[in-house]
């Protein structure tokens, strides 16, 4: 009786093990995919904090725009041309010149890289209008006050 019972504890034993060494052979393809992701975001971590600690850290007011009659009220500004002549895009920012020239090369933590290329009105000092792609988008980015870094100052106009 007792060996009949070893021999049932054995035979579930190499069960589970043959159940778990092919769960971890299934497991290892996601594994995989999983560090390739990492390595990813680690790069891009990389990248953002060298941007990070050679600019220039400037906190301003952001808001955002569209090329939507919403967002620009002004019929002849919809031309989806910005101030330098460059097309709407994401990655455009419309700044005060006096505080950052055409061409200068920013990081907006939750935006991306963006290069100033436009200007408007109400943007005065340290305020940035991000470029979107909806008036959706623009909303949700809302009003924030942020910290962003000057990668490269644009020439003065």
């Amino acid at each position: 009786m007792k060996e009949q019972h070893i021999r049932i504890m054995l035979i579930l034993v190499a069960g589970w093990m043959i159940g778990f060494v092919h769960h971890s052979l299934a497991v290892r393809p996601e594994i995989s995919a999983l560090k390739q992701e990492r390595s990813k975001i680690e790069a891009k971590l990389y990248e953002v904090k060298a941007l990070t600690d050679t600019a220039k850290r400037v906190t301003v007011k952001t808001t955002a725009y569209s090329n939507d009659p919403v967002s620009i009220n002004v019929a002849r500004w919809r031309d989806e041309r910005t101030a330098t002549n460059t097309l709407a895009r994401r990655g455009v920012v419309a700044a005060d010149w006096r505080v950052f020239p055409p061409g200068t090369r920013l990081f907006i933590p939750g935006y991306g890289e963006a290069v100033v290329e436009d200007r408007g009105g109400a943007i005065k000092g340290l305020h940035l209008d991000l470029f979107v792609d909806s008036v959706q988008e623009a909303k949700k980015w809302g009003v924030q006050e942020i910290p962003v870094y000057v990668i490269e100052k644009g020439r003065k106009t």
